[in-house]
């Protein structure tokens, strides 16, 4: 290995060593600490992510990139290197030519921001008032703003804050694919909403927090989510957050009205673990920015597929129904594996995206698209976000929130900063469609499912999927998978199939 590489090396892990200790404390923050030590705790994450930068911009990361040929033009450097080399140097450059640019006292206050942003966010939710959370909102804005024009002054903001997240997004090409989606799924929903409804009324019979804490931990166990590198936890909002190598988080809420919403919480948060642990990079690139995922896309496609394509599936169930009515108790009593199944597949219209149905999923999906394209463009003032979010639900769903906290403060995403990251879910709906096409050709997916054989589905993302991590770009994962770019259609033919087979047209 050439020296440049291997100090190149070094000094990533360096900043993945701090940027896991802020995780960590990002972690403790929503899940463990006391409310009184808000400000303390915002000056502690402040000061990590200005060290995680200092530690990313030292400018032997520079000299020792030019010294191995990477550029703009040609980020993974000397042809003559091998792959993981050249995929790490291609990584590298991107964080670093990011970072660059960044000032210093920006980092900072952004952190501040944010995590004042959260604890604010969490007292408004809870007490439902938006103008509490406001100043924060704004502060928050002001500050993503500014960073987007550090990091591209001839973009429009939010197409830089959407690249973050998906490498070679923007809102034009989020746009082309969300504007034929929103027809499509409008249109299967009046399709549905001309059949008789499904009676899910059995769903809210009260379930004691014990219970779901015990099917939690039973269905991320059984899934493959490894407790001896992670642990689950309670939060406002689930999450699922890394760090270290051998430890990756998750969290769900209980709703004691309302089991599945711990139930496929837990399921989706199992999801993007199972990829957090599988990612595998060559041994001399652990630790580095190697060691992640693709894309958040890609990471919400395995949190989404074992969610709605393996957990909402009658394979699954028809092997695992009788070990969740015996953890649940009496909740399911005299409830029949075919009406279980139609309830948890129902779809209508509701206000909580967590919560939503796997069609009209989607739709709450562009209203945030649409709201974050607006604030971030100034065509929205942050104090009309609610008339706003309201009307947007009207228009998109034909509900309307009774309260903020129902409607726009329910999603932690704008309090930590995280504008841009709404689409990944939609497109990990997309890739995790054609992904399941890809691994059906390799295995019987519902026969494994009907047999429990969960480690073979596993097995084949982790080979397929998990294991490259960052190495690759998204649409090349897509490619290698699936032999094509990543198609809509994938998805809405799976819908097509699963609804008209539950709701008989």
């Amino acid at each position: 290995m050439k020296p440049e590489l291997q100090n190149l090396i070094d000094l990533d892990r360096e900043r993945v060593l701090v940027a896991h200790i802020a995780s960590l404390l990002a972690w403790d923050q929503e899940t463990h600490m006391p409310p009184g030590a808000e400000e303390e705790r915002a000056e502690q994450l402040a000061w990590l992510e200005g060290s995680a930068h200092e530690k990313a911009v030292d400018p032997r990361i520079g000299e020792h990139l030019a010294a191995l040929g990477c550029s703009d033009s040609n980020p993974g450097g000397d042809p003559s290197l091998d792959p993981d080399a050249r995929a790490f140097l291609r990584v590298l450059y991107r964080t670093y030519a990011r970072e660059v640019k960044l000032p210093a006292d920006l980092v900072t206050e952004t952190a501040k921001a944010q995590s004042l942003g959260q604890s604010a966010w969490v007292r408004a939710r809870s007490e439902n008032d938006f103008s509490a959370f406001r100043p924060h909102l704004e502060r928050i804005l002001d500050l993503k703003r500014r960073a987007a024009a550090c990091l591209d002054p001839a973009k429009k903001p939010y197409d830089v804050l959407l690249d973050l997240f998906e490498p070679g997004s923007d809102e034009a090409q989020v746009r082309r694919v969300f504007d034929p989606l929103r027809k499509d799924l409008s249109s299967l929903l009046a399709r549905i909403r001309s059949r008789p409804q499904v009676d899910d009324s059995f769903l809210r019979k009260p379930c004691p927090k014990d219970a779901q804490t015990a099917a939690s931990r039973y269905f991320m166990e059984l899934l493959g989510y490894d407790l001896d590198r992670g642990r689950l936890d309670v939060t406002a909002h689930p999450f699922t957050t890394t760090v270290g190598r051998a430890d990756v988080r998750i969290t769900t809420r209980y709703d004691e009205g309302y089991f599945l919403s711990s139930l496929f919480s837990t399921i989706h948060e199992t999801g993007h673990a199972l990829y957090e642990q599988g990612v595998n990079p060559p041994a001399e690139y652990a630790g580095t920015c190697l060691a992640d995922g693709a894309s958040m896309g890609i990471h919400e496609s395995q949190s989404r597929m074992w969610e709605n394509v393996v957990g909402r599936s009658r394979p699954f169930w028809s092997r695992e129904y009788p070990a969740l009515r015996a953890v649940l108790g009496e909740v399911l009593s005299g409830v029949s594996l075919d009406a279980f199944l139609r309830g948890i597949n129902k779809v209508e219209p509701s206000l909580i995206r967590t919560e939503a149905d796997e069609v009209t999923y989607g739709l709450h999906i562009i209203l945030r698209f649409e709201m974050e394209a607006d604030l971030l463009s100034g065509r929205l003032a942050v104090q009309d976000v609610p008339a706003a979010w309201n009307a947007k639900t009207r228009d998109l769903l034909g509900i309307e929130p009774p309260s903020d906290a129902k409607g726009c403060l329910q999603d932690v995403h704008w309090s930590a900063g995280l504008f841009g990251y709404f689409p990944s879910y939609s497109l990990g709906n997309l890739y995790a469609a054609q992904f399941v096409q890809a691994l059906r050709k390799d295995l019987d997916l519902d026969g494994r499912l009907r047999e429990g054989d969960y480690a073979s589905v596993l097995g084949w993302l982790r080979k397929h999927i998990h294991a490259p991590g960052a190495a690759l770009l998204p649409n090349e994962l897509c490619e290698r998978v699936t032999g094509k770019p990543l198609d809509a259609a994938h998805f809405v033919d799976y819908l097509n199939r699963k609804y008209a087979e539950i709701y008989g047209f």
